[in-house]
């Protein structure tokens, strides 16, 4: 997915696990964030929760196919992350950042004249069943056209 933040109007992203929306059996889908501009405080930049990855899963994101529908649905009352909790992330253009399903993470809104760009991919085991409940599914097995 790619992320543009424009100057000065990029919303904020509120706190999420990316295992709410990308299920495999088994578990564990691996982030992979990268940073195409500098990313600050300034310009909406990730923030995380140190050791959140070993939290358990807060939220579930289930897709009602046939209504063409989805919704959030509460797992467990665990809190999120209050600000004195979280570490932003400030890193360089080209830094690449890997977090677990698990890791509570947000990206703050972006008040400065800078854009912030990224890409994110996110990656599983070759053998890893890919849940019919998340909200990216490919229509067939056909490979991708270019």
């Amino acid at each position: 997915m790619y992320i543009f933040k424009q100057p000065r109007i990029g919303g904020e992203v509120r706190w999420h696990q990316d295992a709410s929306y990308l299920a495999s059996d088994p578990p564990g889908v691996t982030g992979v964030w990268i940073a195409l501009e500098d990313a600050h405080r300034g310009n909406g930049c990730l923030w995380v929760q140190p050791g959140g990855h070993r939290s358990p899963l807060r939220e579930t994101y289930e897709v009602d196919r046939g209504a063409g529908t989805g919704a959030l649905r509460q797992l467990d009352d665990t809190p999120w992350p209050g600000q004195t909790d979280a570490v932003a992330l400030e890193v360089p253009a080209g830094s690449v950042v890997l977090f677990h399903d698990h890791m509570p993470h947000y990206s703050s809104r972006n008040r400065s004249p800078a854009s912030r760009h990224a890409l994110t991919l996110h990656v599983a085991e070759a053998d890893a069943a890919w849940s019919p409940r998340n909200w990216l599914q490919r229509p067939t097995l056909e490979p991708f056209a270019l």
